[in-house]
């Protein structure tokens, strides 16, 4: 049978076509060390990427959060820490107070009182960033959630955050306050919220009952005659029960830090495994790829070296 020179150049130039796509298939896998590189290459593989990516990405978004819970949980108990410093103060400035030689006078206990009213308001406008910590999801009121206010001629502090959860996931599905929350609020810290009217102005305002048991004890030692009896009964009744509700909020917050710091070990656990599939999914065999490279590579030189035996053949050399 006569074969014909187009026919033996045309599969000549195919078979040597072939041997540039194989070698520029090792040569691109060579250069970054990826398998796939386009879902025709390997449809399976290439879907298999794509999830193992997808986890690997939600895995690092999720041990984030928990390094952005952490801190926030945090900066949230040393300032708790800093308000049972005041509230353990405040308990001893009334002891002394009610005591029958007490070692400081009434006005004094009452001015060092009123300065430790203003160290639990500063702790109350503790911040992370530009967040206030305490102030729920109003946490960039302008100010601070705390203030010191005269309503209706009563000194009063306000709060001007809300009562809402902050949360920070981290696992599938829709966020739970009651399970991925970070924060506490203001309430939480300084007791429920009254609802107090300015008569001046009509404006309402949510006042601390903490604060305002506070400052009604630093009224009473400010007379210079405090009423004993309010003192030892009321007044350390209404310091310990707020006592009672930081040291229940700094316990939550304790159990909230465990679980982040329980679940950032997972996740480090998980990324390892997951960057381990990613690179037996994805990554090269250096040392198969380089010998299956040199082969190609020899093919086609060999081809080159055929086709140049074969591709000068024509009529005028036959004649010649």
């Amino acid at each position: 049978m006569r074969v014909a020179n187009s026919t033996i150049i045309y599969n000549f130039l195919s078979s040597l076509n072939k041997s540039q796509q194989r070698m520029n298939a090792y040569q691109e896998q060579l250069s970054d060390g990826k398998l796939v590189h386009r879902p025709s290459d390997d449809p399976v593989r290439a879907i298999r990427s794509l999830r193992l990516n997808t986890d690997l990405m939600t895995n690092e978004q999720y041990t984030q959060n928990a390094k952005d819970a952490q801190s926030w949980l945090n900066q949230t108990d040393s300032a708790i820490d800093g308000v049972v410093s005041v509230m353990e103060r405040a308990r001893e400035l009334v002891i002394d107070s009610i005591s029958p030689n007490p070692a400081i006078a009434y006005t004094t206990a009452a001015t060092e009182l009123d300065g430790l009213i203003n160290q639990a308001i500063s702790q109350g406008n503790t911040q992370i960033g530009d967040r206030y910590v305490f102030a729920g999801q109003q946490d960039k009121v302008v100010g601070g959630p705390f203030e010191r206010k005269i309503i209706n001629g009563v000194e009063q502090v306000v709060y001007k955050g809300d009562d809402n959860k902050i949360s920070m996931r981290i696992q599938p599905g829709a966020a739970n306050p009651n399970q991925d929350s970070i924060n506490v609020t203001g309430e939480d810290i300084f007791g429920p919220m009254t609802t107090v009217v300015d008569g001046a102005t009509g404006q309402t305002y949510q006042v601390s009952t903490t604060f305002r048991n506070l400052l009604a004890i630093k009224e009473d030692l400010a007379t210079g005659a405090p009423n004993m009896k309010d003192l030892s009964t009321t007044g350390l009744a209404n310091i310990d029960t707020a006592t009672d509700r930081v040291l229940l909020a700094q316990t939550n917050i304790g159990a909230r830090m465990a679980t982040y710091e329980m679940a950032q070990n997972l996740m480090k656990k998980n990324y390892v495994t997951i960057s381990e599939n990613v690179a037996a999914n994805d990554s090269i065999d250096i040392a198969k790829v380089t010998i299956d490279f040199k082969n190609s590579e020899n093919i086609y030189n060999a081809a080159l070296a055929v086709g140049a035996r074969i591709m000068p053949q024509s009529l005028v050399d036959f004649l010649s």
